[in-house]
């Protein structure tokens, strides 16, 4: 099984970079890859990071999107072999039994698309409510969201390359639900690790922020459920049913589910 750990980092995250290079180095399990994608940084800025990477892609001259340096991390792990890409959010860290846990968890079961664990604070406090132990159906994730690069496995073995090419359709702020999304209507299932949490900064600057603002989920869910209608009537039937809701009638002082974009849920009644 060959393993590498992913991320991209960008200036905006450079307070956390040696947080996160050491959580990387205190891993109970040493044998796996680092692969580093540089989204804007510039060659003198990436000379006092003193970067140690075994593949290490640079794609500033490029001006990519936030989503396009995540497809060429996953472009980049599938060519050159590997089995799994564990990845992490720049601003963030996570235990040190995380890569560990998810080996143990593949070589388990390979047939899972995905693997994911849990998120916390940096006190120890849980970020999402009732993960559950597998996502079978994107149902599960369809109105709300708890999947994120920042806390997942991917299962590369079971993905094409031209696959990995088509996910540039959801280039998008909330890219991270796109995949998961996507992956769950064509490749299969995901799996929840234990003990292998991602501890997760929340500030203003993550896509989500540290506010429930209905007005903003709105438009974001009319992104997501357009760039999936493209593929998925489900998705197409999701984009209907929103676009014709009255959000100035949503009760928002009702406790969500602990999710990402759990303000707005509606009816579902779409057989997949």
């Amino acid at each position: 099984m060959k393993v590498a750990f992913g991320t991209v980092i960008y200036k905006q995250a450079k307070h956390f970079f040696k947080d996160l290079m050491t959580c990387v180095a205190n891993q109970t399990d040493i044998d796996f890859d680092v692969l580093i994608v540089n989204d804007n940084y510039s060659k003198v800025e990436l000379e006092d990071l003193n970067i140690t990477a075994d593949i290490f892609l640079d794609l500033e001259p490029k001006h990519c999107s936030v989503a396009q340096t995540r497809i060429e991390m996953i472009k980049a792990a599938k060519a050159a072999g590997y089995d799994l890409l564990v990845v992490a959010d720049a601003d963030d860290t996570f235990v040190n039994a995380r890569i560990e846990e998810y080996k143990k968890a593949y070589e388990l079961d390979k047939s899972y698309a995905f693997y994911y664990n849990e998120l916390v604070t940096e006190n120890g406090s849980t970020v999402l409510e009732s993960m559950p132990e597998f996502v079978t159906s994107v149902k599960a994730i369809s109105q709300s969201n708890f999947i994120g690069m920042g806390t997942t496995a991917i299962n590369l073995a079971l993905l094409s390359e031209e696959y990995i090419d088509s996910l540039s359709e959801g280039d998008c702020p909330v890219f991270d639900w796109y995949v998961f999304s996507r992956l769950l209507m064509d490749v299969g299932a995901g799996k929840l690790v234990r003990n292998a949490a991602t501890i997760y900064r929340i500030h203003d600057n993550n896509t989500v922020g540290t506010s429930h603002n209905v007005q903003q989920e709105y438009q974001v869910k009319l992104t997501h459920y357009f760039n999936l209608a493209k593929r998925y009537p489900y998705f197409k039937y999701l984009y209907d049913e929103l676009k014709d809701l009255d959000i100035n009638k949503i009760d928002t002082s009702q406790s969500h589910n602990g999710y990402w974009w759990s303000n707005i849920i509606m009816e579902d009644s779409y057989e997949i």
